[in-house]
């Protein structure tokens, strides 16, 4: 009936942990866009990867690379962990590797029509990491009115992509540290400022909370969210992905 409302169908897609899951109510939700931030090496990437490995075999999933960090070998090692036939997995990986921001907003355009294409098997859509060709393209202030200008069109173009198509998308970002000048506290934010976070539906920011030779472990913490409050979680990142740990947790 014209004018009336309807309610999307929503899935979830898990994480493969637990925790993770359980912050995001469930996993990651299709109609919807999720971001995870934070520092270097708090393990976005190996989550990019990982979520490539566990999606089901029925779908297909499109990772777009800005930083040049996919690894084949990487997707491998992750799916014989986990006792699953590598093959099939990259061969259910479109990569793309765009090498300036232009590129990258093609790779999206290209992206969106491929998930709208009929018969499309694509489920998750990945952008590791959404900024990092904007930051270095458009630097100081003289730039940040076109940059905000560009990522405002694109961001929502994901947002718009992923309600309509009811696929999950997720983005990865840097941080950026503000100052709190009230208690005199660093305050971690997505780079990029409202324009990333206002068309993100959920955001996760990830930091190390310790590491040795073998083992690192990660603090997970949901900054937002439609369904829960702020909240956290302790990971460790392994082999086969990542492992639910308590917060009592010690390195051996």
């Amino acid at each position: 009936m014209h004018g009336t409302l309807q309610q999307r169908r929503r899935e979830r897609l898990s994480t493969s942990s637990e925790h993770l899951d359980d912050l995001l109510s469930g996993g990651l939700e299709t109609g919807e866009l999720t971001q995870f931030y934070g520092p270097p090496n708090s393990g976005k990437t190996h989550l990019c990867h990982l979520l490539c490995v566990i999606l089901p075999s029925s779908y297909q999933a499109i990772y777009i690379d800005t930083e040049g960090t996919f690894r084949k070998e990487k997707i491998e090692s992750i799916a014989k962990a986990r006792g699953l036939d590598p093959t099939n997995i990259l061969d259910n990986i479109k990569v793309a590797q765009p090498t300036n921001s232009k590129q990258q907003e093609s790779c999206i355009e290209e992206a969106c029509a491929a998930v709208r294409s009929t018969n499309s098997k694509i489920k998750l859509l990945i952008v590791d990491s959404m900024m990092f060709h904007y930051k270095g393209e458009y630097p100081g202030r003289s730039g940040l009115s076109e940059r905000a200008h560009r990522l405002n069109i694109y961001m929502h173009m994901l947002h718009s992509l992923t309600q309509r198509n009811n696929i999950a998308v997720v983005i990865t970002n840097q941080s950026t540290c503000n100052p709190d000048t009230r208690f005199n506290v660093k305050d971690p934010q997505p780079f990029g400022g409202n324009v990333i976070s206002y068309t993100s539906t959920y955001i996760v920011y990830l930091e190390r909370a310790g590491s040795t030779y073998m083992s690192t472990t990660l603090n997970a913490r949901l900054v937002k969210s439609p369904l829960r409050g702020c909240l956290w979680s302790l990971l460790g990142i392994v082999e086969s992905g990542l492992e639910d740990r308590d917060p009592h947790y010690t390195h051996d």
